[in-house]
């Protein structure tokens, strides 16, 4: 019997339009795919916090708007009792699971939320620039910077938006509102010129 089972699909695929753009282009876009997306909820003041570092290898960032990184792997402050883990590792079911195990006696919640967004990184000299045209928020390097992440409306999409490099910015976005978000960037990096990366590649 042929194999059925289902195929991962972005909801970009088909959208993004052709790869490449004028080398000094002043952002650039790429889609971020085979993410490990999970929500956190729980206790930081309790044992649910250790276990998450257990599992993780970083500890619970718990000042607002703040994110803990180790190599393949950012937590993301989202509330006093929520966070989202994003791993490069792609085997979200195992990692639930190892959650689920380490917390089998702690109150919490682990969810799969990986089929839930679409991750858009937006790099370059004027990344910061594009962003503050719909941004509501102070993106100044002295309010926001690298190992920082807030929640809100970018243009008419309500994202996550996590700064990962001085130039560089992950946007997780729902994924009926990808292609729109998608197309709002285009449309805002017109004035500085935009090129378009291959998933998942260096840029």
């Amino acid at each position: 019997m042929a194999d059925t089972a289902p195929q991962a699909f972005s909801p970009l695929s088909g959208h993004i339009g052709p790869v490449g753009g004028p080398h000094h282009a002043g952002v650039v876009l790429r889609e971020v795919a085979g993410l490990s997306l999970i929500n956190l909820r729980g206790d930081a003041e309790k044992a649910f916090a250790g276990h998450v570092e257990t599992v993780l290898g970083v500890a619970l960032p718990t000042a607002p708007n703040t994110a803990a990184c180790t190599e393949g792997l950012s937590l993301l402050w989202l509330g006093p009792d929520e966070w989202l883990a994003v791993s490069e590792d792609g085997d979200s079911p195992a990692l639930c699971a190892r959650l689920e195990e380490a917390m089998s006696r702690v109150h919490h919640a682990v969810v799969d939320l990986s089929d839930n967004y679409a991750v858009i990184e937006l790099s370059g000299h004027a990344a910061r620039w594009v962003l503050a045209k719909g941004w509501p928020q102070d993106l100044h390097p002295s309010a926001f910077k690298p190992g920082q992440c807030s929640q809100g409306l970018l243009g008419l999409a309500q994202i996550v938006l996590e700064q990962t490099a001085e130039d560089a910015y992950r946007l997780f976005v729902r994924p009926s509102f990808a292609a729109y978000l998608w197309d709002w960037l285009v449309d805002a990096s017109a004035d500085v010129g935009v090129r378009v990366a291959p998933p998942d590649a260096p840029t």
